[in-house]
């Protein structure tokens, strides 16, 4: 079967600085049965001349006479096109090489109208860190796709071409894409969630979005009347307006007021703003109370404050509270991080060669294609209290710079910690293979596997090591753990809800428990060990669980904790200090599903088959059973 043609529109106004990278990133797209089509807005610059001399057959370059705006450039790239699915690049950002093709092969594979992926905010003038942000913050739904501060980018998405014929951009309005991207989402049948894969998003000071803030920001509210009124009939109308409130209005008074310097402008946009806003019932908004209930107490009485101000039309105050705010920022400052460089870690691997401890610890950390966050998660290991023994990187055959980073980074803290590389010729295709790689390769009595995308507070190992103190008998000990977007934003603040399937109150506290008790009474039933970075373990052979836990892609680790505690101890601290990062679950498919629940079946039968379970434990089981069957649509 040929390939579905995919149209890319490309809107260009004066980006000469920027455009001839962008031109190479789609020409170097492995996806062949692609069109390119380059829409100039009268630029003033060298734009174009760029676009002829490095034009190519796919390459169709259109050139309106007078400056109309990126909606018009749009709506004529789009009637224009002749694919069958729509993609967008802006003429500043690029690319990866395999962007297209991963989109639509999982359009393909799962016949899908619309695919998504991240968004890798890139700062040109080092700002600040580059980040990812997540096309999607936990379970893969609709409405987790559209509560999504990326949602309506019209550019880390390929769309059916049908379902944006429906609705033009509004042309003269800024963040027009809102009205578009929306309404495609709210009418695709299905949409798919393609993790890990990043549209390389420049951040710069000529971007339209980081201008100094004008009028022209609340054409915002005009644009999400006109959403409204296009999705107004569909399914779980007022769920989804919430959602579109929250992360395109009332995130503009939470990020955007505070960086209005000028008081009295602030002032005037604040009254403004609340003339508007107020329509909305936003006191009463449950995505703003969900945002408040993951902040710190301080910044849920700041946010709460001003949001009270705000609905009370106190303006004046209002603005002197934000103001306030402005001078004493490491007070109210949200996610605010220390910039992790290459000399801080140096510094912290100095401080490490200095620490002593008869508990021997080597750390693990399996990498791939997690360059973005190799940095701060060996600023996570190098600041911990506890000393470290060794550290063992392990890279996967990573198509990032990963190696390159590695490679630096170990030349760089080797002469002051013991820190070692290994490379993978081939793929593993499986995390228990590095694990068991790096249990092997340890040297210490004691193993943490430190995932390279997570992260953890300085005190956790400290912690675990004081619970092992008391029983040298622990095969593992554990912390609970938070999980947090690609931002690394809180999305989840402590993982035992999840975990006390049975409402038993065990993680309530921290514990030492044997480990057949905590296996017969918690652990037969579900999976209550998080994240394999929240665990150390005691170093032994574990061959055999390896390659029992290896024969399971997505219920494994279960197996393999399960297995582990029951040799000993398990040990538990009751601090939410480890934290996982969730780049989207992309267990969608139905199939996908019904294997999964198979998988835990098998191991419910191993179970039983090799430590017996009880009439009562069973029936919790079936209940597990039908539950899973119910929220994953299988019945």
């Amino acid at each position: 079967m040929k390939e579905p043609k995919i149209s890319v529109i490309i809107p260009v106004w004066n980006t000469e600085k920027y455009i001839l990278k962008c031109i190479n990133s789609l020409k170097n797209q492995t996806y062949k049965n692609i069109e390119f089509i380059f829409i100039d807005d009268a630029s003033s610059d060298n734009s174009v001349n760029i676009i002829k001399e490095n034009q190519t057959k796919n390459m169709i370059l259109i050139q309106n006479k007078t400056h109309k705006g990126a909606a018009y450039s749009r709506n004529i790239g789009i009637k224009k096109a002749t694919g069958l699915y729509i993609g967008s690049v802006d003429s500043d950002d690029f690319i990866p090489p395999t962007y297209y093709e991963q989109l639509m092969q999982s359009i393909l594979k799962n016949n899908a109208d619309c695919a998504v992926c991240d968004m890798l905010h890139i700062y040109v003038n080092n700002e600040q860190s580059n980040i990812v942000i997540a096309g999607c913050d936990g379970k893969v739904n609709k409405l987790n796709l559209i509560n999504n501060s990326m949602a309506a980018s019209s550019c880390n998405k390929l769309i059916k071409k049908e379902l944006l014929e429906q609705n033009p951009y509004p042309i003269g309005k800024m963040n027009e894409d809102v009205a578009v991207i929306i309404p495609a989402l709210v009418n695709a049948k299905k949409i798919e969630y393609v993790p890990g894969l990043c549209y390389n998003y420049v951040q710069h000071k000529s971007s339209i979005q980081n201008k100094t803030f004008s009028e022209q920001r609340f054409d915002m509210f005009d644009i999400i009347e006109i959403t409204l009124k296009r999705i107004e009939n569909c399914k779980d109308f007022e769920t989804i307006k919430e959602a579109l409130i929250y992360n395109q209005l009332i995130t503009m008074f939470i990020y955007v007021f505070p960086k209005i310097n000028n008081n009295k402008q602030r002032y005037n946009y604040l009254k403004q703003y609340g003339n508007k806003i107020l329509k909305y019932d936003i006191g009463h908004n449950k995505f703003f109370w969900q945002f408040l209930s993951h902040e710190s107490k301080k910044n849920f009485l700041y946010y709460k404050t001003l949001f009270y101000l705000l609905r009370k039309k106190h303006y004046y105050l209002c603005n002197k509270v934000m103001g306030l705010a402005l001078v004493y920022k490491k007070y109210f400052a949200k996610n605010v991080t220390k910039e992790i460089t290459k000399d801080l870690l140096i510094k912290e691997a100095k401080k490490q060669a200095k620490k002593k401890s008869k508990i021997k610890i080597s750390v693990v950390i399996p990498n791939y294609n997690y360059e973005l966050f190799l940095y701060e998660r060996l600023y996570s290991i190098l600041y911990q209290k506890q000393k470290v023994s060794e550290i063992i990187i392990l890279d996967d055959v990573s198509t990032d710079n990963s190696r390159e980073m590695i490679d630096d980074l170990v030349k760089c803290l080797s002469p002051y910690v013991n820190i070692k590389k290994n490379y993978n010729e081939v793929n593993s295709g499986s995390p228990f293979k590095q694990w068991e790689k790096g249990f092997n390769l340890a040297t210490e009595d004691y193993v943490w596997i430190a995932e390279a995308d997570d992260y953890c507070e300085n005190n956790m190992l400290s912690l675990l090591v004081k619970q092992i103190k008391k029983e040298p008998n622990v095969r593992l000990a554990y912390v609970d753990t938070a999980f947090i977007n690609g931002e690394g934003k809180k999305i989840i603040k402590s993982i035992k809800p999840e975990i006390d399937i049975l409402k038993t109150k065990h993680w309530d506290k921290t514990y030492i428990n044997d480990g057949k008790d905590e296996f017969q009474n918690y652990a037969y039933l579900n999976c209550t060990i998080a994240n394999v970075s929240s665990v150390l373990f005691k170093k032994d052979d574990y061959t055999d669980l390896f390659n029992l836990s290896g024969k399971f892609r997505q219920a494994g680790d279960w197996l393999f904790y399960v297995n582990v505690m029951l040799k000993g101890k398990v040990a538990y601290v009751n601090k939410p200090i480890n934290y996982y990062r969730v780049h989207g679950n992309n267990v969608t498919s139905t199939t996908k599903k019904e294997k999964h629940l198979q998988e835990i079946m098998a191991i419910h039968d191993y179970f039983d088959k090799n430590y017996h379970l009880n009439d009562k434990q069973k029936k919790e089981i079936q209940a597990r059973y039908k539950f899973l069957k119910k929220v994953w649509n299988l019945d």
